[in-house]
C-alpha cells in the first residue's frame, strides 16, 4: 500500500513539473506578474495579451524621458588633431584613431602624420554622433540669448547673434550691454542727449565743433552716432550704425550736409552722401571709414562754435544676402 501511495505521489510530482514547463503556464505566470507591477488589468484577451495599462503608462514614460546630461570635457578632444579646428562631419580617422577634419583629410597622403599610420576614406561614424550631441551655449547668454548650439557651429552662430553687446565709447567706461541697455547708458550715465528723427526726412541738428559724439534714434528705435573728428583742415563727420553685426537689421544710406549757418540757405555749403552705412558695437570705437563729410574752418558759426549740419537716413535693399 506504502508502495501505491509513493507512486502516485511520484506520479503527482511529474505531472506538476509537466505543468509549470509548459509554455500555457509560463505565459500565464508572467502576465499575473506583469499585472502586479503595472496595477492590475482588465484581463487576458483573444489574441493573448493583458490589459496591464499601468506597464504600457510606465514604458512610455521610460520612452518619453529627456536623455540629455550636463557635462564638462576638454575641449581638445572636440577638435582635429592636425588642424585644432572644431571637427564637424564628415569625419576621418587614422588606424592609430586619431580623428581628422574634411579639409585636413583631402591634404593627407594616405599617412596619418602623427603616428605615421595609414589612413582611408572610412568615416568614424561614432565620433560624429558625438560631435553632433554636443551643444554649448552661446557666449551672449548673459546678454539674452537662449540658444544652445552645436560646438562646431559656435563661432558661425556668434558672429550673427542679435544679443552680441555693444560698447560705451566713453573714456574710462567699461560698460557693455544690447544696444537697448546701451542707449540708457548713454542718457542716465553719461547725460548724453539724443535727437530722433523720421527716415527719408531730413533733420536738422547743431553739433558744438568741439563735440566728439552726437547720438540720433531713428523711429523704429535703431541707434545712428554722428562722430566729430578735429583735423588741422577741418571737422571729419561719419556715421554709423550701433549694432552688434551687420545682419542685425535692415541696410541704410545716408546723406549729410555742412551749411554756414541756419539762417541761411544761399551761402556755402558742403555735402556728402554715404551710400552704405557701416554698423559697428564700438568695441574698437568709431573710424573714419571711405565716406565722411569734411567740414572746412569758415563753415564754422562763429557766434556759436557750432555746425550746423542737415542728415538724412534712408532705409535701402542691402546689396547681399546677410
Amino acid at each position: 500500500m506504502s508502495r501505491r501511495r509513493r507512486g502516485l505521489s511520484s506520479a503527482e510530482e511529474e505531472g506538476d513539473r509537466a505543468k509549470t514547463a509548459s509554455p500555457r503556464y509560463y505565459k500565464r505566470r508572467v502576465q499575473m506578474r506583469a499585472e502586479t507591477v503595472g496595477g492590475g488589468g482588465e484581463g487576458e484577451g483573444q489574441d493573448g495579451k493583458g490589459g496591464g495599462g499601468g506597464g504600457e503608462a510606465a514604458g512610455e514614460a521610460g520612452r518619453q524621458q529627456n536623455h540629455e546630461i550636463l557635462v564638462k570635457m576638454d575641449a581638445r578632444l572636440l577638435g582635429c588633431t592636425i588642424c585644432f579646428n572644431p571637427l564637424r562631419p564628415p569625419i576621418y580617422q587614422c588606424e592609430g584613431g586619431h580623428a581628422v577634419c574634411f579639409q585636413c583629410r583631402g591634404k593627407l597622403r594616405n599617412t596619418c602624420p602623427i603616428c605615421y599610420k595609414g589612413i582611408g576614406f572610412c568615416r568614424c561614424l561614432a565620433h560624429e554622433q558625438v560631435v553632433d550631441g554636443v551643444k554649448v551655449p552661446c557666449s551672449n547668454a548673459n546678454y539674452g540669448c537662449n540658444q544652445f548650439i552645436r560646438y562646431y557651429e559656435k563661432e558661425k552662430h556668434e558672429k550673427t547673434c542679435v544679443h552680441a553687446p555693444c560698447f560705451c565709447l566713453e573714456d574710462g567706461c567699461s560698460f557693455n550691454g544690447s544696444t537697448g541697455s546701451l542707449l540708457s547708458h548713454f542718457v542716465a550715465e553719461h547725460k548724453w542727449s539724443l535727437t530722433n528723427f523720421h527716415y527719408d526726412k531730413a533733420q536738422r541738428i547743431s553739433i558744438p565743433q568741439h563735440h566728439r559724439f552726437t547720438l540720433l534714434v531713428g523711429e523704429d528705435q535703431s541707434m545712428f552716432l554722428v562722430a566729430n573728428t578735429l583735423t588741422p583742415i577741418g571737422n571729419a563727420l561719419a556715421t554709423v550704425c550701433i549694432r552688434p553685426h551687420e545682419s542685425s537689421g535692415p541696410c541704410y544710406s545716408c546723406k549729410i550736409s555742412a551749411v554756414h549757418c541756419a539762417e541761411s540757405y544761399s551761402r556755402r555749403y558742403v555735402f556728402q552722401m554715404d551710400p552704405h552705412v557701416g554698423s559697428s558695437s564700438l568695441h574698437d570705437g568709431v573710424q573714419l571709414g571711405s565716406f565722411f563729410l569734411l567740414v572746412p574752418p569758415e563753415l564754422v558759426d562763429e557766434s556759436t562754435d557750432e555746425l550746423i549740419i542737415n542728415i538724412c537716413f534712408q532705409k535701402i535693399k542691402c546689396a547681399v544676402n546677410h
